[in-house]
């Protein structure tokens, strides 16, 4: 495989131009996927361009200036492209599993983060832009005038970022809160500001550490839920915050000590989960079960297997998620984080693209680095092709 080191780099707009040409086919295929599932369950176009208009307003004008310059670069309508920024989580929703322990729960003494990012498919989800009818995972790297680096997991197009880390030594990770509201569909979210967790995310990863981030976004949320429930998880090696928010009120947990986890549900709220939803259940309590039968002696490895975990199947209730329909909520890649609070630019990190079980296991389906040095980057984590390699609902029972 080629190697190469592909990083957007500069302001704003440089940062935005240079994702568009790298990825502009794969680009043009996610939007175009995402109108045709917008179009599936009946949400016009027009409508969902004068909303992200509305919703640009809720963000920093360096998010705005960097998707315009995305457009410019793939010859995309601006208002397409903020659309498939601002609304994505509307039309897709991100499920997932977050983990993490803080430096007195490791071996190391460093703080762990860990994520698997899961989603959903749909019959819609069709052509270059997507794989058996899920989106597309890639890496993203970014660098701006300021020198703030960011190494992350998104889809091409996107500025949010479903999880990543920063060279401050802030990690950060979503994902939604399966609520009775959301499953009754209750709330109308059109008649709202809703803002976007994976772009808070990446927000969030501009401030100086976690506390700041946690609160800024809280407030955020407080003012403009998000279009459905859920969590955003910022950790540094003093703070884990958990942001947990809903349409008419947000908890915030810190965590200073030991470890913490959150699946599809609220632990906070934990009032207004649903109580059919099994699998979140199921990977909230494994996930405690693992961080706490391992607490003090945990380590990047121990993480990534955690990640890889097949209790409870292998299938929609195990960590390492499979399924038997495209419509189910599978795990699409992974992320494990090492924070480095004495050297924060020396922060670890591994990613890996595909089925965890699969892609852990392979030494071309995962790429690691510190965020002071990362090394050359194979171009497929950047343009799908690894992901395509590794994602499958295949289990890999094999002993990791």
């Amino acid at each position: 495989m080629p190697q190469h080191y592909i990083v957007c780099q500069g302001n704003p707009s440089d940062i935005g131009s240079k994702h568009g040409s790298l990825l502009k086919s794969a680009i043009e295929h996610n939007v175009e996927n995402f109108w045709t599932a917008c179009k599936a369950v009946r949400i016009g176009k027009q409508t969902l361009i004068q909303e992200a208009q509305m919703l640009a307003q809720d963000y920093t004008d360096v998010l705005v200036k960097e998707i315009r310059a995305i457009a410019k670069a793939t010859n995309l309508d601006f208002g397409e492209l903020l659309a498939f920024n601002l609304c994505h989580g509307r039309i897709f929703p991100d499920e997932c599993s977050v983990m993490f322990a803080m430096g007195d729960a490791s071996a190391s003494g460093k703080t762990l983060f860990a994520k698997n990012s899961d989603k959903i498919g749909g019959q819609s989800l069709e052509g270059p832009g997507f794989y058996k009818h899920k989106e597309i995972n890639v890496a993203l790297v970014v660098r701006d005038d300021d020198g703030r680096v960011i190494v992350g997991v998104s889809s091409a197009g996107s500025t949010g970022l479903k999880m990543g880390v920063n060279n401050l030594g802030m990690a950060t990770g979503t994902n939604i809160a399966r609520t009775v509201e959301l499953g009754e569909k209750t709330i109308d979210t059109t008649q709202m500001r809703a803002l976007d967790r994976v772009q808070l995310a990446r927000e969030g990863l501009q401030m100086e550490n976690a506390l700041d981030a946690g609160n800024d976004i809280a407030s955020r949320v407080a003012a403009n839920p998000t279009a459905t429930p859920g969590n955003i998880e910022f950790v540094d090696s003093t703070n884990g915050v958990i942001v947990e928010g809903s349409y008419d009120r947000v908890a915030v947990q810190i965590v200073k000590s030991g470890i913490a986890s959150r699946a599809n549900s609220f632990v906070v709220l934990k009032d207004l989960n649903d109580p059919s939803d099994v699998s979140s259940h199921c990977r909230y309590v494994r996930s405690q079960q693992f961080l706490k039968e391992h607490s003090g002696q945990l380590t990047p490895d121990l993480m990534k297997q955690l990640t890889q975990d097949h209790e409870n199947g292998p299938g929609p209730n195990s960590l390492c998620r499979h399924g038997q329909h495209y419509e189910e909520e599978t795990s699409q890649s992974s992320m494990v984080v090492e924070l480095d609070g004495e050297n924060p630019k020396k922060t670890s990190f591994w990613i890996a693209l595909g089925k965890p079980c699969h892609a852990w296991r392979d030494p071309d389906g995962f790429i690691q680095g510190t965020l002071d040095q990362l090394d050359q980057i194979p171009e497929g984590f950047f343009n799908g092709e690894v992901w395509k390699r590794f994602w499958t609902e295949e289990a890999n029972t094999e002993t990791a």
